[in-house]
């Protein structure tokens, strides 16, 4: 008698609809942004890729693994190159849109270098394909998913990969019970798990991503990065406008104080520092990159929250700053 693959009867699986859809449905969905960057250095063949300083050593594990070599380059207050590139046949040029705020910029970078840039969109999860270059996000950094991540390739490739299936959910539960400490914890300890094996989206995250409200999220994260910017526009070194299409990814309060971020953990107010990596290097120059790692206030604007709650975030960053 044949075995059906399929099992039936037994206990209930987790009750998630799958209602058939995703929000980069032209894109091939892998389980994170290391494993979209390793996929496209198998197919590109680069002899040398050149990196922003500003990012996390995360981004230079498939680069390594594949022994490619690399060069820093730095950026600007306006959060792009320093400098113009000449790029030879086979070096690549890696640029992050950073916030998801640099969407206009990456068009002219786009007509520039062609299919010689990797946009690294993981800050920018609501970009959708360009069909001239290489991009890919991350759909864990913007929802309370395990995995996800979304390739677009400037021609067609095969993928034949297993779907991942090394993944943990009890993090996003015990945040859901209000479980923060514990939460955090096994949050620290699944991400020392990841690495940059290709793999398939888990069928967990793609059903879960498949029942987002996206439009809701979008236009709520553009409200909140425009609500902070009306009352932080004056002291913000950084005068970065939102443009029409763009969905920010956090809004980058660039102030000339260092604030202890403990006094606002100590609110239930958790900023992140993008990234201690620019300063554990040991590297020499890259000032700005340095100065941006201990000055920069990431302030939250995602759809968890209510005006309300971003006015509480806005008068405990006053109060520290002492505004």
């Amino acid at each position: 008698m044949k075995t059906r693959v399929k099992a039936i009867g037994g206990f209930f699986e987790l009750e998630i609809q799958n209602k058939d859809y995703s929000y980069h449905s032209n894109a091939i969905a892998l389980s994170n942004g290391r494993a979209c960057l390793n996929l496209i250095l198998e197919h590109i063949n680069a002899q040398k890729i050149w990196i922003p300083f500003y990012t996390c050593d995360a981004l230079l594990e498939p680069i390594k693994n594949n022994q490619i070599p690399y060069s820093f380059y730095s950026i600007n207050i306006s959060l792009e190159p320093t400098e113009d590139f000449e790029l030879k046949e086979n070096e690549y040029f890696l640029y992050i849109n950073y916030f998801g705020i640099k969407s206009k910029f990456i068009e002219s970078l786009i007509n520039q270098y062609s299919d010689q840039i990797i946009i690294d969109n993981t800050q920018a999860f609501f970009d959708r394909e360009n069909s001239k270059t290489w991009s890919f996000n991350s759909a864990r950094k913007f929802f309370g998913v395990p995995d996800g991540a979304y390739l677009y390739t400037p021609y067609d490739i095969a993928v034949d990969y297993q779907r991942n299936t090394d993944l943990s959910c009890s993090y996003l539960f015990n945040r859901l019970l209000g479980k923060q400490k514990q939460a955090y914890q096994e949050f620290i300890e699944y991400e020392k798990g990841l690495n940059d094996e290709i793999k398939k989206i888990s069928i967990v995250s793609e059903y879960l991503l498949a029942n987002i409200d996206y439009l809701n999220i979008a236009q709520k994260r553009r409200y909140h990065f425009n609500y902070y910017h009306s009352i932080f526009e004056e002291i913000n070194q950084f005068n970065l406008p939102l443009a029409t299409n763009d969905i920010p990814y956090y809004y980058p309060l660039l102030v000339k104080n260092i604030i202890d971020r403990n006094l606002l953990y100590e609110q239930n107010i958790f900023i992140p520092i993008l990234w201690k990596d620019t300063i554990q290097r040991g590297l020499e120059g890259f000032y700005f990159e340095q100065y941006l790692t201990q000055k920069l206030i990431a302030l939250p604007i995602d759809h968890r929250y209510e005006i309300e709650d971003i006015d509480y975030v806005i008068e405990s960053v006053k109060e520290l700053l002492g505004i």
